[in-house]
């Protein structure tokens, strides 16, 4: 019984979402998003001097923008970093207690 109360309430909110515009949202990759008007000045999602936090551990933070660039150092789930306003072919400079890269 529960279950299928759980699917009615669900299918509920499914159909309010879908007859209406302003609740759908059109989910793409950070570069798709920018390009649809998210940017700001230094064209990035992200506004210069903003903390981000990873949702993942390891995440590795280059000396170049490149996949093959140094590791300058590994960030841990959660550990924050400051965006310093620029974005190159998908990477942010960043700059964290760890170390600055970019």
């Amino acid at each position: 019984m529960i279950a299928a109360s759980f699917a009615d309430n669900y299918n509920g909110i499914v159909r309010a979402v879908r007859a209406n515009p302003s609740l759908q949202r059109n989910v793409g990759t950070l570069s798709q998003e920018a390009a649809a008007g998210g940017q700001t000045k230094a064209g990035s999602v992200f506004n210069e001097g903003d903390v981000l936090r990873p949702k993942i551990g390891n995440v590795r933070v280059m000396a170049k923008p490149t996949d093959a660039g140094q590791v300058v150092t590994t960030l841990g789930r959660g550990e924050e970093m400051i965006f310093l306003g620029k974005e190159e072919d998908g990477f942010l400079q960043v700059e964290s207690g760890k170390a600055a890269a970019g």
